[in-house]
């Protein structure tokens, strides 16, 4: 017969084997992970509450079949200018990735604040790796031509988003005069932004909530900040060449920007209101803002994993949230984590409500 001691270890085992087996995480089922999770709650701001939540992780493609063999597509040429390429992969397809994404194929006709014409195309859309046997990636691409920008853009399916946090583990390189954008968006004056400027000092990262300029055209100083990514392992300041984690909670009245983890940035002016989807665009069009790239040019954002939990307009917070699971980077391990909103023994993962008790009271689901 097992005593009190023997049962403690065969609960705390079963726990430890639950906690994995709920955080297995699938990039084509992104809501495969922890079925019994009701609500999500980010760490980093616990007084939110969240219904849905979406992970894709790239890394875990390299044994797919349209994976076998990952070389980049050729880069759009001078004839190619009206965006109609075929997707790169039947991954961006119906059934896998493009049940929740899709590349947008729409054009920007040049003007005096835009220089130069942008057309987005499939083909700028890609997996990749860096060596073979590494992990495989998310690739978006811009280069320039003589005549316009071959640009991309990736946005989600879904509309309603109303309030979310969002997180992304990235990198960008290339030529300068090029603006990796990640973001809410519903219109250009309601829009939230982690942007990276490719001619900016390699440790600025930009937030931004739009509009960024008034009726007039003069620069809102509050609408745009840079932030410093920090640094790792000693270093001053982090580069957006190396990979980081980079996080935007859309909160009501507020937005919040972090980086690998640590607040940078807390923004009250330019918060969204208005119900949006989610956008990674790798562009540029020659203005102000993004610098005018010289022709040959290249640039591109690299993605590991995306990582979404959000609400949408037409859900409804009573009954909702029996179990709380609580979604972190945890220290040393690059998957986003689902863990538990108590974190003891085995971090289960889930926390009922009758756990929360007294201080259930202090969440709120924000719609």
């Amino acid at each position: 017969m097992l005593g009190p001691r023997s049962w403690s270890l065969l609960l705390l085992l079963h726990l430890i084997l639950h906690f994995h087996i709920c955080t297995a995480v699938s990039p084509l089922d992104p809501n495969s992970t922890l079925a019994d999770c009701s609500c999500y709650q980010p760490a980093e701001n616990d007084e939110a509450l969240f219904l849905h939540h979406q992970f894709f992780d790239f890394r875990t493609l390299a044994n797919e079949s349209f994976a076998s063999n990952l070389t980049p597509p050729a880069l759009i040429g001078d004839s190619n200018d009206d965006g109609f390429e075929p997707l790169t992969s039947p991954f961006f397809g119906k059934g896998l990735f493009g049940d929740y994404f899709a590349p947008a194929s729409w054009n920007k006709s040049a003007s005096p604040g835009s220089p130069i014409r942008m057309v987005n195309s499939q083909q700028n859309i890609y997996l990749s790796r860096d060596t073979s046997g590494s992990p495989v990636h998310l690739t978006l691409r811009t280069n320039r031509l003589s005549s316009f920008q071959s640009t991309s853009d990736l946005e989600t399916l879904e509309t309603d988003y109303m309030h979310a946090s969002i997180r992304v583990r990235a990198r960008v390189s290339g030529a300068p005069g090029a603006c990796a954008g990640i973001f809410t968006y519903y219109s250009d004056e309601q829009e939230s932004d982690i942007e990276i400027l490719t001619r900016d000092d390699h440790s600025i990262m930009r937030a931004t909530n739009q509009p960024g300029v008034d009726p007039q055209g003069t620069v809102i100083p509050e609408a745009s900040t840079q932030v410093v990514i920090p640094g790792r392992q000693g270093e001053s300041n982090g580069s957006w060449t190396d990979w980081n984690e980079y996080q935007l909670d859309w909160l009501p009245g507020r937005s919040e920007w972090f980086i690998n983890g640590v607040s940078k940035l807390n923004k009250t002016y330019g918060v969204p209101t208005e119900a949006s989807n989610f956008q990674i665009k790798m562009w540029s069009d020659g203005g102000a803002w993004t610098g005018n790239m010289s022709i040959g040019g290249l640039a591109t954002i690299d993605l590991e994993w995306i990582d979404i939990v959000y609400n949408t307009t037409g859900d409804a917070a009573e009954g909702n949230c029996e179990k709380v699971c609580t979604v972190e980077n945890i220290a040393n391990e690059p998957v986003p984590q689902v863990a538990g909103a108590q974190m003891v023994a085995a971090r289960i993962g889930v926390v009922s409500t009758s756990v929360l008790g007294a201080f259930w009271t202090g969440f709120v689901l924000f719609f």
